[in-house]
């Protein structure tokens, strides 16, 4: 039994048509332990299906983002990567301006978060993958100190 079924199972019941090219990417994203590109994802099909183009891939990716099977990571300076969301297993990224460092962040940290933002906004946030920019300890701690407190880069 494919580690993806759910997901495969989420989209018939939501009546969209199961293609072969979904299935791939599903199963190609879901057997990764990381956060692939779609040149990745790409390749990876190809290895299943040499007459799957790249075109598809990014429809196929965007699609599968749409509908929360996927989730995307957008890093400073480098491609869109791409990971399986599974449900119950929500985490978060916090990503190092400096130095490209990723580190997860625990759901239950935002918990504040969320709440402020409904008691505050009226809002009902969905955090199921949530990118944080910044520094990290080691990088901020190597820029110099300005006056008005913290840590923050000197202008170019």
């Amino acid at each position: 039994m494919s580690c993806h079924n759910d997901a495969l199972d989420q989209l018939r019941e939501a009546g969209f048509r199961l293609t072969p090219q979904r299935a791939m990417v599903l199963d190609v994203v879901y057997h990764n332990n990381g956060h692939l590109t779609a040149d990745e994802v790409f390749e990876r099909v190809r290895l299943l299906s040499p007459y799957v183009d790249l075109s598809t891939i990014y429809r196929t990716l965007v699609f599968l983002k749409q509908n929360g099977l996927i989730g995307e990571l957008r890093l400073e300076g480098g491609p869109a990567r791409f990971e399986a969301v599974r449900l119950g297993q929500e985490h978060h990224h916090a990503v190092c301006s400096g130095c490209s460092r990723m580190l997860e962040i625990d759901p239950a940290d935002l918990n504040v978060l969320e709440s402020t933002v409904r008691q505050k906004y009226g809002f009902e946030v969905n955090l199921v993958h949530l990118t944080l920019s910044g520094l990290c300890a080691e990088c901020a701690a190597s820029l110099p100190q300005r006056s008005g407190g913290g840590n923050y880069p000197t202008p170019a």
